[in-house]
């Protein structure tokens, strides 16, 4: 649906009332999860990656940025242009659950079986007590991160392959509060890239996707005498002829190619002198065509 004249359309508002945060263990031998490289099932979690459970009302907060130098010049009093000098993808959220995933996460660090010195100086596991040893000389893991966030039917998909934990918020202890564990993500380089964003949103509007089917429509089915219709369609190869054959001389196509996307709307003249008549009107980018419909000419009615 397109935007009216304005450029104002409420529907065009967003919001992220479900969402999900996710992500995975990258070793260090390189394998790993492959990154979702479609918008999922809402949810759901990637194949290979864990979900953190519950965000804080706050959110996930996606930062994308760039810093860059002005190019000065003895001749002109405004930069003439800006080198980038950095560039980051940054993801912001509050954990709200106190689990695995969370814990190791925040810490850095493995949970492993508590042991104790024995007498005969072996060491033994503790009954249920678990030990999460925080390193003098932390070495900061890799992970790949995946966020979700959906309203209706619209769903977004945040991907970073690579990435690593720069900063961790405080612990506040408290007796009327939850325990939170507030983390920043920093995407790595991969392959040129910082990440990616999915969405099945119609984002372009009158673009096509591809595996589009080709088809067209008559813009209107009835048409009198020297007038004109339109047909429009999509699914054509970009920037392909298109064709639209109307079977008689009297009605005349205009030349023209489909969009870079796939899209085409072709001018069709009527002759004053067409017959009344009914006419198969089909079109076609060379390598699919399709039947648009029949157009009904009607005689012009006669001025006084």
């Amino acid at each position: 649906m397109a935007a009216n004249a304005q450029g104002n359309d409420a529907s065009r508002i967003r919001f992220a009332p479900e969402g999900a945060l996710y992500f995975a263990p990258l070793p260090k031998s390189g394998s790993g999860p492959k990154p979702p490289t479609d918008c999922g099932i809402k949810g759901v979690a990637p194949a290979g990656y864990t979900p953190l459970g519950y965000v804080d009302e706050g959110g996930v907060t996606i930062t994308p940025s760039i810093s860059s130098d002005p190019v000065k010049v003895w001749q002109s009093a405004v930069p003439v242009l800006y080198n980038v000098k950095e560039a980051s993808f940054q993801i912001k959220a509050t954990l709200m659950e106190t689990n695995l995933a969370t814990t190791e996460l925040f810490f850095g660090s493995e949970w492993k079986p508590a042991t104790e010195k024995g007498t005969d100086g072996s060491e033994k596991p503790i009954n249920n007590t678990w030990r999460l040893d925080l390193s003098s000389t932390p070495d900061l893991a890799e992970i790949s991160v995946v966020v979700d966030w959906a309203q209706v039917d619209s769903q977004y998909r945040a991907v970073i392959e690579r990435a690593m934990i720069s900063d961790r918020g405080a612990i506040q202890l408290q007796r009327a509060e939850n325990g939170k564990y507030e983390l920043t993500i920093e995407a790595l380089d991969s392959s040129g890239r910082l990440g990616y964003v999915l969405t099945n949103d119609n984002i372009k509007d009158g673009a096509v996707l591809p595996g589009t089917k080709f088809q067209a429509d008559l813009s209107t089915l009835l048409v009198k005498q020297g007038g004109e219709f339109h047909v429009s369609g999509k699914g054509a190869k970009p920037n392909a002829p298109i064709t639209v054959t109307t079977g008689d001389p009297k009605l005349v196509a205009d030349a023209g190619n489909a969009s870079p996307t796939g899209t085409f709307d072709i001018r069709v003249t009527i002759a004053a002198d067409a017959a009344t008549k009914g006419y198969t009107i089909s079109a076609s980018d060379g390598e699919h065509s399709a039947q648009v419909g029949t157009l009904t000419v009607e005689a012009k009615v006669p001025t006084v």
